[in-house]
Formats: structure tokens, C-alpha cells, sequence
């Protein structure tokens, strides 16, 4: 890789980490806000964007293991954020679905959002958004299904691991240092 590409990329990680930090910080306000802690606000989130899915299904999804799902799920659903319904698939599960009522709430906060990414997308010609929709389709492409990175990180895309030093989890979930 020359030096110009390899100066390229690190501004773009650099870039890149910027928008995700700022992003779970925004996420850690909201969730603040709903009165859900911020791995609950992720969970739903998932289930926002994914649709009704197993609680098996969220732990692949976050990492998590389905202890931890399922006390997140009962937090949720305390809160009247989900509901669960038998699996018509399997009887011996359950699909969890977001609260429609709650979901709406929730996409109200996003509004100043919505609107700042509209001023910023709008200014790039359609081959421009084509490409940045591809990037970030590529990007969160593994993550999106849940899939599992090379080196064992589960939710997260195998292009960032390493990208904050590349911890490995443990076998109790915590992050080993």
C-alpha cells in the first residue's frame, strides 16, 4: 500500500472512530432518556432494525451471552419496550418484537439526526451517496447477520477488529486486557 492510500485510510478510521463515538454517546443520552440502560437501548435497536427475531438470536447479534439477553429482555419488556410471542417455527422458542408504540418514541429522538445526515448526504451528487451507502453497507454487511470476525469478536464487523487494539473476549464475556 503506499504511503498516500495508508494516510488516506488512517484518516478515515480516524474519521470513522470519531462518528462512533459520538454516536454511543448520543445513543447513552437517549437510552438516558427512555429510562433503559444503554445495552437495553442497543438490544431494542437491533430489534428495530431487524425486525422480530430469538433471543438466541440477539445474543449472536450483540455478543452478549443469552443469560445476559434474557435479563435484558426482561428489563425491556418491564418497560413495556417488547413483546414476546411463541415461535410458530419452533415451539420451543420465543420471537421477541419491539413495541410498535414504543418504537415511534423512540424514532422521534432521532429527528435532529435524521435532519443533520439529510444537510450532510444532500451534498453529494447521486454516484457520491451510491458510494457512501455502499461503504457502509460493506462495512456493517458481516454484523448486520451476526456473523462472527475471524478472530471471534461476534457482532463486529472483521474490517474494525483491531481498530481499538483488538481485545479478545474471554470465556466469561468480560474483555480480557
Amino acid at each position: 500500500m503506499s504511503s498516500r492510500k495508508r494516510n488516506e485510510l488512517l484518516d478515515l478510521i480516524k474519521e470513522v472512530r470519531w462518528f462512533i463515538a459520538h454516536a454511543v454517546l448520543f445513543n447513552q443520552r437517549l437510552a438516558e432518556r427512555l429510562g433503559i440502560n444503554a445495552t437495553d437501548y442497543q438490544v431494542l435497536g437491533l430489534l428495530d432494525l431487524r425486525g422480530a427475531c430469538t433471543p438466541g438470536d440477539l445474543a449472536h447479534l450483540t455478543g452478549l451471552t443469552t443469560g445476559g439477553v434474557t435479563v435484558a429482555l426482561d428489563r425491556l419488556e418491564k418497560a413495556g419496550y417488547i413483546k414476546r410471542k411463541r415461535n410458530p417455527n419452533d415451539r420451543r422458542s420465543l420471537l421477541v418484537r419491539a413495541a410498535p408504540s414504543r418504537i415511534h418514541r423512540l424514532l422521534a429522538l432521532y429527528k435532529s439526526i435524521v435532519n443533520d445526515m439529510d444537510g450532510v448526504f444532500s451534498a453529494y451528487d447521486e454516484t457520491g451517496r451510491a458510494t457512501i451507502l455502499d461503504f457502509f453497507s460493506r462495512m456493517n454487511g458481516p454484523s448486520k447477520a451476526g456473523a462472527e470476525s475471524t478472530s471471534g469478536h461476534k457482532g463486529v464487523p472483521p474490517r474494525l477488529v483491531g481498530v481499538y487494539g483488538g481485545r479478545k473476549r474471554s470465556g466469561s464475556g468480560r474483555h480480557s486486557r
